[in-house]
């Protein structure tokens, strides 16, 4: 069986970035043993990228616009390696299938594997996480330039080579090979539905609508007063001087 290791270095991790470096290492393997029986054939490559290459990713891989300015990738030489392989393995496939994806747009049509999620390293090895940093220092594989597509592609190969114990025991490779298919999520891009029409302005007093009406004139209780004081007046005139009034 011939296997293909993957491996990408980026503008960024967003659906919107895109490869700026690729590396493919094309090896035959004793599928049921999982042993590497020989390299065939390995391909690096950069391209000048379409988008901006975000600060963080040129801290990791060192890429700069400057340093990738005319470069293209040979897609011959990928696909021809791509289709020569049966299976494509990544460390993080669903990441690598994507930007590879971007180079040769029926990538998703072919057999994945994830050496991420589909091997059990801390049962295996006792590794403290997945990381590829983490699994070669733990296991004493040398990376002469960690971020280096094709490096990373070498040094993936020889931690999936291991031997799990004695050497007659089975690999990495051989326990990945014999999982199901890893099918990479493709993108879709889900239409942001529009905002709804908004509401009729509803009136402030509209919620109190039900409520009787209270007259606010202050004229009736004013005429009320009045007419009060001046029947006093009269009362009071009667008693002091009884002849002015006649009933």
């Amino acid at each position: 069986m011939r296997v293909a290791i993957v491996s990408t270095e980026t503008t960024g991790l967003t659906p919107a970035d895109e490869p700026v470096s690729i590396g493919l290492l094309l090896v035959e393997v004793a599928p049921r043993a999982g042993t590497l029986l020989r390299e065939i054939t390995d391909y690096y490559g950069s391209q000048e990228p379409t988008v901006p290459i975000g600060e963080a990713a040129t801290g990791t891989h060192g890429l700069t616009a400057e340093m990738l300015r005319g470069r293209r990738f040979d897609v011959d030489a990928i696909r021809a390696i791509v289709d020569d392989a049966d299976v494509l393995v990544a460390h993080g496939a669903e990441f690598h299938a994507r930007m590879l994806g971007k180079v040769l747009p029926d990538i998703q049509h072919k057999r994945w594997r994830c050496s991420v999620r589909q091997v059990r390293w801390s049962q295996y090895f006792h590794a403290p996480n997945h990381k590829l940093d983490t699994l070669c220092e733990h296991l004493r594989i040398f990376r002469p330039r960690p971020q280096v597509a094709l490096d990373d592609c070498l040094a993936l190969s020889r931690l999936l080579f291991q031997h799990m114990g004695a050497a007659d025991q089975a690999t990495p490779m051989g326990f990945l090979l014999a999982e199901s298919d890893f099918v990479p999520r493709i993108a879709i891009s889900v239409p942001v539905p529009s905002a709804p029409p908004p509401l009729p302005a509803v009136p402030a007093d509209a919620g109190q609508s039900w409520m009787p009406k209270v007259e606010t004139s202050h004229a009736g209780p004013s005429r009320g007063l009045v007419i009060v004081a001046v029947m006093l007046m009269l009362f009071a005139g009667a008693l002091i001087w009884p002849d002015l009034l006649q009933w």
